[in-house]
């Protein structure tokens, strides 16, 4: 429809007005005009802006009128103006205070609670130093006699001298980036960089015996030299091993035997050999058992960082020692050699 706007007494059209008065519609008579101005106002408002006027008082212009509907909206839709009611102010001073209280309590309350990742460090470590000074006055290695008064009777049967069941072990260390220290720590057997010790444990299942943590290129033989278990065997005892540990002629110095499984030097084992071999594999499943019981500890289920390399050995000796304290190993289940 044509628009039109009022400038004084002369009607014109607005920019882009198009007729819309016809013969064919009877020059608009049937179409819809939309509601003024006032009267969609009073029903979004939902009361009259624009009350009847007596006679004698002239209708408002259309600028006054806007003006009204505008100053209505605003009375209704916001209360900006609107003085407080009594009170109100204090009771949300109160509340913004309350809420501030607790805001203070809660962030002091989160910062107890937020442990760095150097804390936890500091803690570990001044709690493994302590637990070593105290758990490593123990005299785990036991006397002959206490390994024959607790010996098990399939020790009794098949390996009456046995003294130490030893093995050795390799737990993940963090990769350093210096070459020398990286083919110091890289271990062949494990395809990565390790520490490696030597546990030795009793017929009875008790750890006896547990060395410093080494470089896991380090092999078996050398690890029980330096490890220092050589100084505590006596003649006459026994030392149960894998084949790995090539340490006969050192114990025979002593004194002492390498209790191993044989090795085939035909095309297959005598029956007395495999009964032998049958016979240390069911025997030497307690040091795998015990190695198995410290590696439970999660600290050895994640790569030891390198910052922990000064600490590792006083870790490693009280996670072995406390396992003495789990109860006793066995070999109940086992079907014993005929």
């Amino acid at each position: 429809m044509a628009n039109f706007t009022n400038r004084g007494r002369i009607k014109r059209l607005k920019i882009g007005s198009v007729p819309s008065r016809f013969q064919w519609n009877n020059w608009g008579e049937g179409t819809p005009r939309r509601e003024s101005a006032y009267k969609r106002a009073s029903i979004r408002l939902g009361h009259d802006i624009c009350p009847a006027l007596p006679l004698e008082q002239s209708l408002p212009c259309e600028e006054e009128a806007m003006e009204e509907v505008a100053a209505s909206v605003v009375m209704t839709e916001h209360d900006y103006g609107s003085a407080p009611k009594p009170g109100a102010l204090d009771a949300a001073a109160a509340r913004i205070q309350q809420l501030e209280d607790e805001v203070k309590e809660l962030t002091t309350e989160l910062s107890q609670l937020k442990v760095s990742v150097s804390t936890v460090s500091r803690v570990v470590i001044t709690w493994a130093n302590y637990l070593y000074l105290l758990l490593g006055s123990l005299p785990i290695w036991i006397s002959k006699q206490q390994v024959k008064n607790t010996m098990p009777s399939k020790f009794v049967q098949y390996s009456p001298d046995v003294r130490v069941i030893i093995d050795c072990t390799e737990v993940r260390c963090q990769n350093p980036s210096s070459l020398t220290l990286q083919s110091e720590v890289f271990s062949s057997y494990k395809n990565t960089t390790t520490f490696k010790g030597l546990i030795g444990i009793a017929p009875c299942g008790a750890v006896t015996f547990v060395s410093s943590l080494f470089t896991g290129s380090i092999s078996d033989r050398e690890l029980t030299e330096r490890s220092g278990l050589l100084d505590l065997l006596e003649p006459g005892d026994g030392c149960m091993a894998d084949k790995g540990f090539t340490i006969e002629k050192l114990l025979a110095d002593l004194g002492a035997t390498l209790i191993i499984p044989p090795f085939k030097m035909t095309a297959q084992f005598t029956k007395e050999d495999a009964l032998k071999t049958q016979a240390i594999a069911r025997l030497r499943i307690l040091v795998e058992r015990a190695i198995r019981r410290v590696k439970e500890y999660r600290i050895w289920q994640h790569t030891v960082p390198l910052t922990l390399s000064g600490t590792v050995n006083q870790l490693w000796t009280v996670c072995c020692v406390m396992t003495n304290f789990q109860g006793p190993l066995d070999l109940k289940g086992y079907i014993p050699v005929e």
